[in-house]
């Protein structure tokens, strides 16, 4: 299993605030900061901390691709009458086949 590191700074803080030109302004301090900017109020963002705590998966590419075809056949043979919304693959089912095709898990990180 890898574990992802997360870098403790602005870019991964829960304090960060993007404006509208692409600065960032720290939420506590009230002053604008650079991208790898770090002060003692750091703390870790929702998504990031999922992640470094196992939580969150990261996809792989390919089956990102892959399921996204086999979503735009589906959408083909609904709008041709040939299959209904309801019969459609289950994710996983999609999984199951992707590993059976590829021979590759469909999360890089998990």
């Amino acid at each position: 299993m890898k574990k992802v590191r997360i870098k403790e700074c602005c870019a991964s803080c829960r304090h960060k605030r993007v404006e509208n030109d692409g600065s960032r302004v720290c939420s506590l301090l009230q002053i604008k900061v650079q991208q790898q900017f770090k002060c003692q109020k750091w703390a870790v963002t929702d998504s990031l901390s999922q992640t470094h705590w196992h939580m969150g998966k990261v996809k792989r590419r390919e089956y990102l691709v892959f399921v996204f075809e086999i979503r735009m056949q589906e959408r083909e043979a609904i709008d041709n009458g040939i299959l209904l919304p309801e019969d459609v693959a289950t994710l996983d089912s999609l999984r199951e086949r992707f590993e059976l095709e590829t021979g590759l898990s469909p999360f890089m990180i998990h």
